[in-house]
């Protein structure tokens, strides 16, 4: 019977990012090892961890992460202890539980570098080969430490050529700027992460804890994907993140309001209510959510109508709304492949006003105006 070949790649994953899955899928084919383990660890022994983030949230991130990828499988037995995940223990475990295995324990060179200090580094070195991927320019580092430890404790010790330097730190900071992330995790995660909120500097969560009673879970999910779209539009086109974060964040804030509401509390004219829940939603993020930036609260106010004028955050709230990830229709890909902010713009203008003429629906005036105002043509 063939021994299998098992990779650990142990941590807080706080969150998980594509470096770990990089480093997993390259030590998976480099050693040829037949499924890579994720142990993710409670408490970790080496350092604290950074809030933002509960155990259930890491592991779901991880989860999420892990759900389309073959032979790289999240391992949850170090949740189950108390106090701190010491490695000695875990591969302790693994060799009863797969007594023939052969185990490769995954680490980056800081890790290494630390080895000696861990608790067992002599059991560790009997139970699993480590492999360390080693950094640009770190090399002779790296083998200078591997010759000590197979000195000090007999370790078994491979070099890999480094995959990625990117660290959940990164990660962290990132979202706590309001900057994109979905480059850097994968899309499932990012979505989760601007779902449940995690990872935000306090005044946003405090958005969150207000917004979210107000929408339905499926609405909660869409609020996700605006605002992972709108993030990255921003950054794109030079629109302040944290503006345009909010405005993301809260444009829907109005949408399950009763229509005796909405209608009693807009302004417009000759109000059309499918799009109210925009005009009505600015005056809750003002007077509800405290919102007082004019700029935000116009986006907010036109993100399903636009109107002439209309700003880059404007633009970029509209056009994420249309594209964001679960949206489906025809169409919709060349919108998100237009990389100027105002055609892609008029473009989603014009697909709103097909939508709507085709349905037999009223038109708002504000749309007519701002595709006017972009260039393109109408036929009143």
């Amino acid at each position: 019977m063939k021994q299998e070949r098992i990779g650990i790649l142990g941590g807080s994953f706080n969150p998980i990012h594509n470096g770990h899955l990089l480093l997993a899928a390259h030590a998976k084919e480099t050693l040829s090892l037949d499924r890579v383990l994720f142990v993710i660890d409670r408490i970790p022994p080496h350092k604290e961890l950074d809030a933002g983030a509960s155990t259930e949230d890491r592991l779901h991130l991880l989860e999420l992460a892990l759900s389309d990828r073959e032979g790289l499988i999240p391992e949850t037995m170090e949740l189950s202890r108390e106090g701190k995940s010491y490695t000695f223990d875990t591969l302790t475990e693994l060799k009863q539980r797969i007594p023939g295995a052969e185990l490769f324990f995954l680490m980056g060179s800081d890790m290494l570098r630390s080895f000696s200090t861990w608790y067992r580094p002599d059991g560790i070195s009997r139970l699993a080969t480590l492999v360390c991927t080693e950094r640009d320019g770190q090399s002779g580092q790296e083998e200078e430490t591997a010759a000590v430890l197979k000195a000090e404790f007999d370790a078994r010790v491979l070099l890999l050529d480094s995959v990625s330097d990117l660290s959940s730190t990164e990660v962290r900071n990132r979202i706590a700027d309001a900057k994109p992330i979905d480059s850097i995790v994968p899309l499932a995660v990012a979505l989760a992460i601007y779902e449940r909120g995690l990872y935000q500097p306090e005044p946003i969560r405090a958005l969150y804890d207000k917004l979210r009673p107000m929408l339905t879970e499926k609405r909660m999910r869409h609020t996700a994907g605006v605002l992972l779209t709108t993030l990255s539009l921003a950054e794109q086109n030079g629109v302040d993140p944290k503006k345009a974060q909010v405005a993301a964040l809260l444009h829907d804030c109005a949408k399950y309001l009763p229509r005796e509401e909405l209608l009693s509390r807009s302004t417009d004219p000759n109000p059309i209510l499918p799009v109210l829940h925009a005009e009505v939603g600015a005056c809750i993020a003002s007077e509800q959510f405290g919102i007082s930036d004019p700029e935000i609260l116009q986006a907010i106010r036109l993100h399903t109508t636009g109107d002439a004028n209309m700003t880059p955050l404007d633009k970029v709230v509209y056009l994420a709304d249309m594209i964001e990830p679960s949206r489906d229709y025809p169409g919709v890909d060349e919108l998100r492949k237009e990389t100027n902010l105002d055609r892609a713009t008029l473009l989603a203008l014009h697909r709103s006003l097909q939508h709507i003429t085709e349905r037999g629906f009223a038109v708002h005036p504000a749309t007519l105006r701002a595709i006017k105002d972009l260039g393109g043509t109408v036929h009143e």
